[in-house]
């Protein structure tokens, strides 16, 4: 495909070369370049571009793209062989750039399906696998894009951003069309929105699950946070779009929503799509879901209330689709379980044990009072919070932990380039203030993780629940100098087997205690 093909939708500054030139592909990531391609220099959150264009071109790129402002050298500094014919391209903006020219490099493939983006705090990756069941009960093909990884058919491929970049993101696209899907769910953060990943996509619909506290180290304040997630409303014509009415945000998005078809659900507030008769059991959630196209009754393997919502979300979209009430019922039965999220680990052991990815106070808070809903005696927590990211919420996390469990082990999430202990010392502001309510102490610090869920486990009573919250489905753990292989679930259950087996290891007896 010729330069002048690709970038006929984009706004150019300067041209230094020939826009006849034939591209074979597109890249942001110069150590990917090959023969024929075209380099976008694109500024990221740890590196920019800019500072590879001599890689790019000498690894035989045929054009590179830079962002006015950003690129303020000489190009024929880059062209270390004079015979080399490169084309130099100045754009306003080389983010947007790269999403326009991606779509039109793969032939506008949002235009060809059907593309439901969920966005919100919590709750995104739960809804859109189950959308994605329901879709499956109807016999459609769909792709599936979110945190937890990238699905089409049977292909799977690793997650490095909750949405990927706009150039990945289109190639995933019409991977789906060229593989006769009809839809993709994905999931839509705020810093897609905000870094114009999913600029130029085309969304059939969008679903808005909640907002609280999170990610205020990218946006600043929590107005911005929301901003940011209103993008998608406010900015992609949507045609069509469910909202969390029962969610103060969700409100506001209601009031200023332009959109003709939009579908509430909830669970307080008078909703179109509203739970009744709610039974929540170890087994899983019951109830009746009252909706503009009759009543229907509800059954999920999933756990705790914060999961109705999901639901609800899930139908909700399910009816603005136009699917049959027995569809809706099957594909939602037919959802096991979501890959750490409240996941269960089994080893014979006389306590329950589960997994999840809450890494928010409100997702922590949701976990533990699921958790409570179920038979125990004590519920206890492993948790942390991760280095580099929102530090506010850090106090409102241990707040929460030691509220809503009898008793906290604060440890280490991904601490990148800070200390962990004084991550866990931020983590306590919130643990004292509400331990001087209860008037006892109900946590101690194990900074190594594996440590902490060894001795929660170790620790636990016949009867109790052990909560190990914040990695989910993270295979690893980002440290300062390194990243090692690090799933909780492979620990936890490796603890399990070792104290089934009679394992004593460094158990203190009587430490946990409430």
């Amino acid at each position: 495909m010729k330069i002048q093909e690709i970038f006929k939708e984009v706004n150019l500054i300067n041209v230094n070369g020939s826009m006849d030139i034939e591209i074979s592909s597109i890249y942001y990531d110069s150590k990917k370049i090959d023969e024929g391609s075209l380099f976008v220099a694109i500024k990221g959150l740890k590196s920019d571009g800019h500072n590879f264009l001599n890689e790019a071109v000498e690894s035989g790129a045929r054009a590179v793209v830079v962002e006015n402002g950003l690129w303020d050298g000489d190009f024929k500094s880059v062209i270390r062989n004079p015979k080399s014919e490169v084309t130099y391209i100045t754009v306003p903006d080389s983010r947007k750039a790269l999403a326009v020219i991606s779509a039109e490099f793969y032939g506008h493939p949002s235009r060809e399906i059907s593309i439901i983006g969920i966005t919100g705090t919590n709750g995104k990756t739960t809804t859109s696998y189950l959308i994605n069941s329901i879709l499956r009960a109807n016999n459609f093909k769909s792709g599936l894009i979110g945190t937890i990884d990238y699905r089409f058919d049977r292909e799977i491929i690793s997650s490095l951003h909750t949405t990927p970049e706009s150039l990945d993101l289109q190639r995933f696209f019409k991977k789906v069309v060229d593989g006769g899907g009809k839809y993709c769910v994905m999931e839509v953060s705020s810093h897609s929105l905000e870094l114009d990943r999913v600029y130029g996509t085309r969304f059939e619909m969008g679903v808005f699950t909640n907002l609280t506290h999170d990610h205020l180290d990218f946006h600043g304040n929590l107005e911005k946070y929301f901003f940011a997630k209103a993008r998608l409303f406010k900015e992609y014509e949507l045609k069509k779009a469910v909202i969390n009415i029962d969610d103060p945000y969700g409100k506001r998005l209601i009031k200023d929503s332009r959109m003709d078809k939009i579908l509430t659900y909830g669970i307080a507030e008078d909703a179109d799509v509203k739970a009744d008769d709610i039974d929540v059991s170890v087994k899983g959630l019951k109830f009746v879901a009252t909706t503009p196209i009759g009543k229907l009754n509800i059954e999920s393997k999933l756990l705790g209330m914060h999961n109705m919502y999901n639901i609800l979300a899930s139908v909700s979209t399910a009816i603005l689709e136009g699917f049959s009430k027995e569809s809706i019922i099957k594909g939602i039965l037919l959802l096991d379980t979501v890959p750490g999220r409240l996941e269960g680990i089994n080893e014979g052991q006389d306590f329950t044990v589960l997994v999840d990815y809450a890494h928010t106070d409100d997702a922590l808070k949701n976990v533990l009072n699921a958790a409570k809903e179920l038979p125990h005696k004590r519920l206890i927590v492993v948790f942390g919070c991760g280095g580099d990211r929102d530090r506010g919420k850090r106090p409102l996390m241990g707040k929460a932990a030691v509220e809503y469990s009898d008793f906290a082990i604060i440890t280490s999430d991904n601490p990148r380039s800070e200390d962990p202990l004084k991550i866990i010392e931020e983590i306590e502001a919130g643990v004292s203030s509400q331990e001087s309510i209860v008037r006892s102490q109900r946590h101690i610090k194990i900074s190594d993780r594996r440590e902490a869920i060894e001795f929660a486990i170790n620790n636990a009573s016949k009867g109790d629940i052990v909560i190990i919250a914040g990695k989910g489905h993270e295979d690893y753990q980002i440290f300062r100098d390194k990243k090692i292989h690090f799933d909780d679930r492979e620990v936890a259950r490796e603890a399990i087997k070792k104290r089934v087996q009679g394992f004593k290891g460094s158990r203190t007896q009587g430490v946990v205690s409430t």
